[in-house]
């Protein structure tokens, strides 16, 4: 999170307003990201049943690890999004796709959504 910090405050002051159309993918982030979050919490709270396929998470994550990871990682996506306005509806679109496809698995093998 710091290096992505510093990378940020590095780059130029080029942020520009977000289109609607990027608003919206911004919103479909936001959806994917609060489902993906729920089934982790989950799976976390289900050691004997699951384990967590993310490569960022341990395989039985605590409560705190899955919600510092959540919280940061989205936190970190929004800000490379508004810092880096020419690739920001390519990203919003790929995390969209990678979130769906991950919450889909997750919903297919059993894992359900608890906050």
């Amino acid at each position: 999170a710091i290096v992505l910090c510093l990378v940020l405050l590095a780059l130029p002051a080029q942020a520009r307003e977000w289109t609607d159309e990027e608003i919206r993918w911004g919103v479909a982030l936001a959806v994917t990201r609060v489902v993906d979050w729920g089934q982790t919490r989950y799976v976390a709270r289900n050691p004997d049943k699951f384990r967590e396929a993310n490569p960022l998470l341990p395989d039985h994550p605590s409560m705190g690890d899955v919600n510092r990871h959540f919280l940061l990682g989205t936190a970190a996506m929004f800000a490379l999004a508004h810092f880096v306005p020419q690739y920001r509806k390519a990203m919003l679109q790929v995390w969209v796709a990678v979130g769906v496809i991950g919450t889909a698995r997750n919903a297919h093998i059993g894992v359900r959504f608890d906050f």
